[in-house]
């Protein structure tokens, strides 16, 4: 069955096909010029994806012609610089096409290059915000006692998903972990409601010096769980991210929203990227200066 709209009409077929033949082109383009021009090509490319993305469904009007974004100050240093939806343009269109929440506010490119997952193990300098997390859950829910409710002698069996996170930072001390937990939750939606698997000494293990994992819990439905569920009580958590198995929890740019999906915030980080080569270029050509900027690696 064509879960796609292209059969609907030949303008969607046709805008379809050139959009992709433009796309493969400016990726193409991407690969021969240097990353002072790069962010040009990679946006635009991407834009002539979205429009395929569109086309093919997006119900009513699939088309747009304006980029649905604004730079609020480029003079600000690269991860202080803003990005907000401004009207309706490819930006919207795109997001709904692709299921990914609309947001209202206005995002650092910091805060976006932060939530990429194998963008985090790059951090642009003078960034500060909050990572994507790696996200290891457990296929099988699991029974322990509930010693939170239960008053008895013998804790009653309950069954809960379980999960374990790892974080970059230094292991926060016993005495410091419950406080840790709660300013730490409520930043990625994902993991709101999680409480400890087993106790503040037990669920928290150093993997390294700067590295370690906490492992948290939700209690399950009072009845027998599909493993379908499971995963889709997981993916509603921590999507999969480019590998099955690889799942991150994400922060949120916005109070009470899930996050931009990952293709949502390539685009606003080339769209910015892109209007930094266009209208600053001397900036932008002197961030990729290796001898003098500390984020030259990371960027180019």
């Amino acid at each position: 069955m064509d879960k796609t709209k292209l059969k609907e009409s030949s303008s969607r077929r046709k805008t379809f096909a050139a959009a992709l033949q433009q796309f493969e082109e400016q990726m193409n383009a991407a690969k021969v010029v240097s990353a002072a021009t790069r962010p040009i090509n990679l946006y635009y490319g991407l834009v002539q994806a979205g429009l395929a993305m569109t086309a093919a469904h997006a119900p009513g009007r699939f088309t747009f012609d304006k980029h649905g974004l604004k730079i609020l100050d480029m003079e600000q240093n690269i991860p202080d610089v803003a990005v907000r939806p401004d009207g309706e343009g490819a930006f919207q269109a795109v997001s709904d096409a692709t299921g990914s929440e609309r947001t209202a506010a206005a995002i650092s490119v910091g805060a976006l290059w932060n939530s990429i997952p194998e963008l985090t193990e790059a951090p642009l300098d003078g960034m500060v915000s909050d990572p994507a997390i790696m996200f290891l859950a457990d296929s099988q829910p699991a029974l322990r006692g509930d010693w939170e409710s239960w008053n008895g002698d013998t804790a009653p069996p309950i069954e809960y998903l379980r999960a374990t996170i790892r974080v970059n930072d230094e292991t926060p001390s016993g005495a410091d972990r419950k406080a840790w937990l709660a300013s730490f939750l409520p930043k990625y939606p994902g993991l709101h409601d999680a409480r400890l698997w087993g106790s503040e000494q037990d669920a928290f293990t150093e993997i390294r010096p700067g590295r370690f994992s906490v492992d948290i819990c939700w209690p399950a439905p009072e009845r027998a769980m599909e493993e379908a569920e499971v995963d889709s009580f997981f993916d509603s958590r921590a999507p999969a991210y480019r590998f099955t198995a690889d799942r991150f929890a994400r922060p949120s740019f916005e109070p009470t929203k899930t996050p931009l999906t990952p293709l949502m915030s390539w685009w606003l980080i080339l769209y910015s990227f892109s209007m930094l080569a266009r209208y600053q270029p001397r900036k932008w050509s002197e961030a990729l200066v290796v001898d003098k900027s500390k984020s030259a690696a990371a960027l180019e």
